[in-house]
């Protein structure tokens, strides 16, 4: 008979599963499915509040935008690091190795994208931002200056810093637990573990940061940014 400590365990090892191994639970189609429309969804509700995931790990708001570059900047984040996970596991693994579950579970480890594009819809965020933008881009500022007008920033609006402060934090924090799960959706995808998949997994991360600035730029070139 099961205790109440043994179910208790049970509880916490199967909300451990769900956070850093979803995986375990969805796959193939289904994490394609609901992951593609977590990218996408991502990608909407960013556009409200001129937010970019500009890259497979990069996020900055603040710059206006056609929506379908807001579009574009989630499905190449998510395709180029999907391409490049897929022929690694290719290579290196000795199990077969199917498009839908990389493509899938990419797709799925983008969730927390998904948090950080809800907070930046907090008002203070956006005022926060078009203020601390106002001053970055004063071409003849001096730099005393600048940095005295963003000390009155942090303090003129304490609601609005502390609101961005948050949404940074969380952001960060969020960005972490994304990297955790594209790790591991690649493990399991390709069924590879220890030195080998993470010594495969960090330079291709790095190459799909490099390769999704490069073809992003040339979409911001096409929408005249």
């Amino acid at each position: 008979m099961e205790t109440h400590l043994e179910a208790g365990v049970e509880r916490g090892r199967n909300i451990r599963t769900w956070l850093f191994n979803p995986f375990h639970y969805v796959a193939g189609g289904k994490a394609l499915a609901v992951g593609v429309v977590l990218v996408l969804g991502s990608s909407f509700v960013g556009s409200l509040s001129n937010s970019h995931f500009d890259g497979v790990l990069d996020y900055h708001t603040g710059l206006r935008a056609p929506w379908w570059v807001f579009l574009s900047e989630g499905l190449i984040a998510w395709l180029v690091m999907g391409v490049l996970l897929l022929f690694g596991g290719k290579v290196i693994s000795a199990s077969r190795v199917r498009v839908v579950d990389v493509f899938g579970t990419q797709a799925l480890a983008r969730a927390p994208m998904f948090v950080v594009a809800l907070l930046s819809l907090l008002p203070g965020v956006g005022r926060f931002v078009d203020e601390l933008m106002k001053i970055a881009l004063d071409p003849g500022a001096d730099p005393l200056v600048v940095a005295q007008q963003f000390r009155m920033l942090l303090t003129a609006n304490m609601a609005d810093t502390v609101v961005f402060g948050l949404h940074t934090t969380v952001g960060l924090v969020m960005l972490v637990w994304m990297i955790a799960l594209m790790y591991r959706a690649y493990s399991v995808s390709c069924n590879i573990t220890g030195k080998k998949a993470v010594l495969v997994f960090i330079p291709l991360l790095i190459l799909g940061e490099v390769i999704s600035k490069i073809v992003l730029f040339q979409v911001f070139r096409v929408a005249g940014l």
